[in-house]
């Protein structure tokens, strides 16, 4: 392959040009002439032996060269395709669902004083369950709603001294003051709601989301399910101070030490409205897994209005048949109660289990990108005619004949891409030794071939080491290595006999018996 360079080239392309080649391919020789003189001996005794003539030959190879312009243009190109992806889930985004089971143990009381000194309320544990919904539209802010049980529970401690006056007593004719002194008193009163909690929580995770803070704040619309006291124990000492005796009488029926513990009215239902309760939460959240956090904080809630619907009444003697409490509704309906707020105050434990969305199958569309490079050939009308002139002496029977018998079948193929010899080209070779042996002043040229695949001096390399093993096998048979010229064509010299243009075909040596240097083809 030859290579020009030109100074001045323009292709209108719309592309980038990589680089320009033009390439000289040699074609098969359109004709050979050959031309004989023979020049007649004067015959001698030697000669009538062998009657062999001196022949000149002049042979003429006219060969067709065509130039070949080779283009390689590179240009972007894209291709639309389709792959199936899975989108996996984040799982450190916070956003989403949220189921909350948290229960609560606490201090808490129905929130309530009295206007008597002698009257006091305390508190008593109280609990709490509460399952909610919640939705977090920001990694660390959301709003939840639910629903929880929860209760308020007061021991009552009443005391004090109460006085009527002027109060007739129909057994005795008269008129005296009575008095009712409260001495022990113990009132359990208890609340139980059912609300729903609406509420804004804020959650937040350090770095590592190994721990982190949770808080809500909220109100819950809250209706009492069970709302009841009972007196766990009361005595009151009744007494009579009659005036017009200046007697104090305590040990009449209707007078004296009593329990009420066992009066049909130490025991019933509190009056209670429906409430608006307002909470907080505040505390610690621990990851537990992926999906499931839990909380230990502590919360408060309280009732914003008051809860007491009672209808007041005084505790003491009350009606003229000296039948105390008769009208007694537990101390939640005392003149001396003040208005009730219920509350509660403790620790809170929880889970919270954050909905992942599974991860997303999907056809994506998207753009193979690549470069193209196509190469334009074209074919410039020139054409060199190259004309080989050999004059050769040569005797014309033994040499000749020598040459006609060996190139009779003279083509050794090979396998792909190696010049190993077969074991049918081996037993060839050695059935010509003996005819080369015959002519031992004629020289032994051995062409080496190699099919059109593969770089062009690698081809050239593979066909002179074909045609080196053929000569290294002949030397080894006995064939002088001065007689034997090795030459390698590489891929330009096509094969004659292959019509069907066989690739196999023309990985091939060529054995030839020549008398001398002139009569050697050049190494393409």
């Amino acid at each position: 392959m030859l290579c020009y360079a030109w100074s001045a080239c323009v292709f209108p392309l719309g592309a980038q040009t990589d680089s320009v080649h033009i390439m000289r391919q040699a074609q098969t020789p359109v004709r050979t002439e050959v031309s004989e003189q023979t020049f007649p001996l004067k015959e001698t005794a030697e000669m009538k032996k062998k009657p062999d003539s001196l022949v000149r030959v002049e042979i003429t190879t006219i060969t067709h060269f065509t130039d070949t312009l080779s283009i390689v243009v590179s240009s972007p190109d894209s291709v639309q395709k389709q792959r199936e992806d899975t989108i996996r889930t984040d799982s450190l985004d916070r956003r989403g669902h949220y189921i909350e089971a948290h229960v609560g143990a606490s201090f808490g009381s129905l929130g309530y004083g009295f206007t008597d000194k002698e009257n006091k309320l305390d508190g008593f544990v109280s609990g709490l369950v509460q399952l909610q919904y919640a939705y977090f539209f920001h990694q660390n802010i959301g709003v939840g709603i639910g629903a929880w049980f929860t209760n308020a529970t007061s021991t009552a401690h009443l005391g004090g001294t109460y006085t009527w006056d002027d109060q007739e007593d129909t057994d005795l004719e008269q008129h005296y003051t009575h008095t009712s002194q409260v001495v022990e008193w113990d009132e359990r009163q208890n609340i139980l709601n059912v609300g729903v909690p609406v509420s804004l929580q804020f959650q937040w995770l350090n770095e590592k989301r190994s721990a982190g803070l949770f808080a809500a704040v909220g109100v819950a619309p809250s209706f009492a399910v069970v709302n009841s006291y009972k007196v766990m124990k009361g005595t009151v000492n009744h007494s009579g101070y009659y005036p017009a005796w200046d007697l104090t009488l305590t040990d009449m029926h209707e007078f004296g030490d009593k329990d009420y513990t066992a009066e049909e009215n130490a025991k019933g239902s509190l009056a209670v409205k429906p409430q608006v309760t307002v909470f907080a939460d505040l505390g610690a959240l621990i990851p537990l897994t992926k999906q499931i956090d839990f909380f230990v904080g502590g919360y408060f809630q309280c009732g914003a209005n008051d809860a007491n619907k009672s209808e007041k009444h005084d505790l003491g003697w009350k009606d003229e048949r000296f039948s105390f409490m008769e009208e007694y509704t537990g101390a939640y309906a005392l003149n001396s109660t003040k208005s009730s707020h219920p509350y509660e105050a403790g620790l809170k434990l929880g889970i919270h289990w954050h909905h992942i969305k599974p991860d997303k199958h999907t056809t994506v569309d998207y753009f193979d990108y690549f470069t193209r490079r196509d190469t334009t050939i074209e074919l410039i009308a020139r054409q060199d005619t190259i004309i080989s002139n050999r004059i050769d002496t040569l005797t014309r029977s033994h040499i000749q004949k020598a040459a006609e018998e060996v190139e009779r079948f003279n083509k050794i193929y090979f396998a792909y891409d190696s010049y190993k010899l077969s074991e049918e080209a081996q037993n060839y070779l050695s059935s010509i030794v003996g005819v080369l042996n015959k002519v031992p002043d004629a020289k032994i040229a051995i062409d080496g071939h190699a099919s059109e695949e593969g770089q062009r001096r690698h081809n050239e390399t593979l066909a002179y080491n074909r045609a080196k093993a053929v000569a290294a096998f002949l030397v080894k048979q006995g064939i002088a290595k001065s007689r034997v010229i090795v030459i390698g064509h590489g891929s330009l010299v096509p094969n004659e006999e292959n019509v069907n243009h066989e690739l196999t075909l023309d990985r091939r040596a060529e054995v030839k018996v020549v008398q001398k240097q002139s009569d050697l083809q050049p190494n393409k």
